[in-house]
């Protein structure tokens, strides 16, 4: 049987990983296997000039940033693993980019929210777990990553088969979605 994998999708700070960790307490008991588009970055990323300032930044925004054939081989080396998962849930700002995962999943969903409210979540994480001052943050934000967000991430939302409110991520949301993935996987002998 082919694992269940759903995708989830959204800007920086929308609650995507929040989410996803609340999709896995709600599915316990099954086999769940989380792929991180964030942790297959390559080495050397792309660059951008910021449209603001004309200064080059590192683009972790940019769907080059991934490295694409490794989290394929990641990927695929789970879809075809003889101890499979029951669930494979993917989850990242690229994750409804490319048309071939797209394509793999059985349940497209984007969490969104409010780029003033992404911002403050993006700064308070990443002052708290990598140390990075909220002028670094703020300014790299402003500078890059707004800009590749709304070319490359947001429009991925049409992709969609549920828009998740990334202010309200457990409840009905929360509840709709960990009810389909029971019914696939333990369906009702008819």
């Amino acid at each position: 049987m082919k694992p269940i994998v759903v995708g989830i999708a959204g800007g920086s700070g929308s609650g995507k990983t929040t989410f996803s960790n609340l999709l896995v307490k709600e599915i316990q008991g099954s086999q769940v296997y989380v792929i991180k588009t964030d942790q297959h970055f390559k080495k050397l990323l792309p660059k951008m000039k910021s449209p603001l300032s004309n200064i080059e930044y590192d683009d972790f925004n940019h769907p080059n940033a991934l490295d694409y054939d490794k989290f394929l081989e990641e990927l695929y080396g789970w879809l075809n693993a003889k101890n499979k998962a029951d669930i494979i849930i993917i989850e990242g700002i690229f994750t409804l980019y490319f048309e071939e995962i797209r394509n793999l999943l059985d349940l497209k969903v984007f969490v969104d929210l409010d780029a003033d409210e992404r911002m403050y979540r993006r700064i308070k994480r990443n002052m708290e777990n990598w140390g990075v001052s909220m002028e670094e943050v703020a300014t790299y934000y402003v500078q890059v990553a707004k800009h590749r967000e709304m070319e490359f991430i947001l429009p991925t939302k049409k992709f969609a088969d549920i828009i998740v409110n990334g202010n309200k991520l457990e409840g009905n949301a929360l509840d709709m979605i960990s009810g389909w993935i029971k019914s696939k996987l333990y369906p009702k002998s008819e």
